[in-house]
């Protein structure tokens, strides 16, 4: 199998699998900012996010912070894009490490774009700290550590 047919079959099911898990922790918590404990310090959260990437705020644009993760989420997708297709025979791995890239933040992407925001639906507790965050996230910060690794290891060559 094509290794772009790969690439697109993981996109899909990263999209279906964060719209699945995103539905179920609105229908177990109904209001923002609730917590529903799973398993030890991992919960189910409901925490609209209208910042930076990643929760990032800043007050001095916060009116326009959503439009500009729109523009920057865009411009990754589509670099990651093109590096995917320009590596899929070339190296394949990181074809595999873009697509991680492009399915985390497209997955944002369709939120804001949809929506205005982010919702971050899952939570690690760290004593008195939540960190929220969604598989979004979790995918776009393993396609970029992978990237970063396989540079790493192509410099030590």
């Amino acid at each position: 199998m094509n290794n772009i047919w790969k690439y697109s079959l993981i996109l899909a099911f990263s999209i279906i699998l964060d719209q699945l898990i995103k539905g179920t922790s609105q229908s177990l918590i109904l209001e923002d900012g609730g917590i529903s404990n799973l398993i030890g310090p991992l919960s189910f959260v409901r925490f609209k996010n209208a910042y930076l990437i990643f929760g990032f705020n800043i007050s001095t644009i916060k009116s326009y912070q959503n439009s500009i993760a729109i523009l920057f989420s865009s411009g990754i997708i589509v670099y990651s894009l093109k590096e995917a297709i320009k590596n899929r025979n070339i190296s394949p791995i990181t074809g595999w490490s873009y697509t991680l890239m492009i399915a985390g933040f497209f997955t944002s992407w369709l939120d804001r774009i949809s929506q205005g925001f982010t919702l971050d639906y899952l939570g690690l507790n760290f004593g008195s700290t939540l960190v929220t965050f969604s598989l979004g996230d979790i995918l776009s910060v393993c396609g970029f550590f992978l990237l970063g690794i396989l540079k790493i290891k192509k410099r030590s060559w």
